[in-house]
């Protein structure tokens, strides 16, 4: 269904299964849309009524001609307001790679609407401020190759390191090329990994219960995920073997088993 927020047309898929089940929101990642979840969702709908989000200018909902609308704060003012008036809260709230990124600022701002946090291949942040001056730098000359030509920056976004172990059920190729390559390049531009403020120092904050998703062959963000295990107070950490950071895209079956018990043992 779509919904007006804040002047943005949202799009969003709600399935309930059972009024009694807690409801599971998914967030995708950069340049992916709601349908990357499809194979996972087949297996969650017995234990959850699922939410998939089409994020600000990805999929079906509508995206800004200024950057700063991709910001952090202006995402997830969006997201609260969906989640506030349209599901029944708290919910649990599963991010991946960006999404994962919005999912937890969402919950150290609102905590009150989150009963368990899963991140997939998320991260705290760029400690080092050279490091993050020079991710913005990189982000502003991608976004610059997107809206020049597309095509081939999609041709190199594909082959890059970080995804060579993923193999994907859905067309994701089809996915992002359909992207508004404008919307794709201010969501870098406003919501890009330099540009968000390093949340390290807040993970002690956290008081859902959380669960951390990573692949084994994804040994950059193993490792981040091994930091944030240590500072979350009620984490808990899990490596899927023979996976790189697309974890739901080879082990969407082993994730809804691993989902099923958090949420079972952290229902209200």
């Amino acid at each position: 269904m779509n919904i007006q927020i804040r002047g943005i047309r949202y799009h969003f898929v709600r399935r309930e299964s059972s009024k009694r089940l807690p409801t599971v929101v998914f967030l995708h990642g950069f340049m992916g849309s709601s349908k990357i979840f499809d194979p996972l969702i087949k297996h969650v709908q017995t234990f959850c009524n699922s939410v998939t989000i089409d994020l600000l200018g990805h999929g079906m909902t509508e995206g800004a001609e200024m950057h700063y609308r991709f910001s952090v704060k202006e995402q997830i003012a969006d997201l609260m307001k969906l989640i506030q008036e349209q599901l029944p809260t708290p919910v649990f709230l599963y991010g991946y790679s960006m999404g994962a990124r919005l999912a937890l600022n969402l919950t150290l701002s609102r905590p009150d609407l989150i009963q368990g946090l899963i991140l997939e291949s998320g991260t705290f942040g760029i400690e080092v401020e050279a490091e993050r001056q020079a991710r913005q730098a990189l982000d502003a000359t991608r976004a610059d190759q997107i809206i020049g030509n597309y095509s081939d920056f999609l041709d190199q976004w594909q082959k890059m390191d970080l995804f060579k172990h993923d193999n994907y059920e859905v067309d994701l190729s089809a996915i992002q090329s359909a992207q508004n390559k404008y919307w794709m390049a201010n969501s870098l531009l406003g919501f890009g990994t330099g540009t968000m403020p390093c949340l390290r120092g807040r993970l002690s904050e956290i008081v859902a219960p959380t669960l951390l998703l990573t692949g084994e062959l994804d040994s950059k963000f193993t490792h981040i995920n091994q930091v944030m295990k240590k500072e979350i107070h009620q984490a808990e950490l899990v490596i899927l073997p023979e996976c790189g950071h697309r974890v739901h895209s080879n082990a969407y079956f082993e994730i809804a088993e691993h989902l099923k018990l958090f949420t079972e043992k952290h229902q209200l």
